[in-house]
């Protein structure tokens, strides 16, 4: 029910790199994980649309909830985004996941108030498109290859005006994988191997997987 929170119907967690040859992308060159989250309809639990509201905010009226129907949050969505989880000089390392906390866009100031969207590592849609930063994100190993995600954050409806990141989220998705490193088109497999090498500790525990021509780098 939208008053308490959205069933999440989608879940993906993935990456891609980052490199100089992309021209039109201005930042540091590595790794850098997706995630990609969808929840159901707001008023998925919620039949009653006869009751009367008294006049709220936009972040308390069901009505407006209702109106965008379910969220899209994602670092892939709309562009490639996500946040950085290896570089030359710190290759990744999956060895040292389990309890990583990673904290991404903490704003200052001075961003906030010169905020630019596509400078932050997601996008969403939640009552219009709207923006998100101050995330802190733990990931915990359950078994195997397969990690708890404890993820929260701050939300400001931007598609409204309000540029304040005043509201908070948090979304624990208790068991998901790793799906790969996505290489695009332009890659060569051999320009993608000198990039996981660039910026992995240990490439070896990846093999390529090309599937129609959809090319990831999976774990073994």
């Amino acid at each position: 029910m939208w008053t308490i929170g959205h069933r999440i119907i989608n879940f993906k967690w993935g990456a891609h790199f980052k490199y100089e040859e992309v021209e039109e992308w201005e930042g540091k060159a590595g790794l850098y994980f997706d995630l990609h989250l969808e929840t159901a309809d707001y008023y998925e639990e919620d039949l009653d649309e006869d009751e009367e509201e008294a006049e709220v905010d936009d972040w308390h009226a069901k009505i407006v909830w209702n109106n965008y129907h379910s969220c899209i949050f994602s670092s892939e969505e709309w562009a490639y985004k996500g946040f950085l989880v290896g570089s030359e000089e710190t290759p990744f390392d999956l060895e040292v996941l389990d309890g990583k906390e990673y904290a991404i866009d903490f704003l200052s100031e001075e961003d906030q108030e010169d905020w630019e969207p596509e400078l932050t590592a997601f996008d969403i849609y939640l009552l219009g498109h709207d923006a998100t930063a101050f995330h802190t994100i733990k990931f915990t190993k359950v078994e195997n290859q397969t990690y708890q995600i404890n993820w929260k954050g701050k939300l400001a409806l931007a598609y409204a005006g309000d540029y304040e990141f005043r509201y908070d989220f948090h979304t624990l998705i208790s068991s998901t994988s790793f799906i790969g490193i996505t290489i695009p088109d332009e890659l060569t497999d051999l320009r993608a191997y000198e990039l996981l090498e660039r910026f992995v500790s240990r490439p070896a525990l990846f093999e390529l997987k090309n599937d129609n021509g959809n090319r990831q780098f999976v774990l073994k």
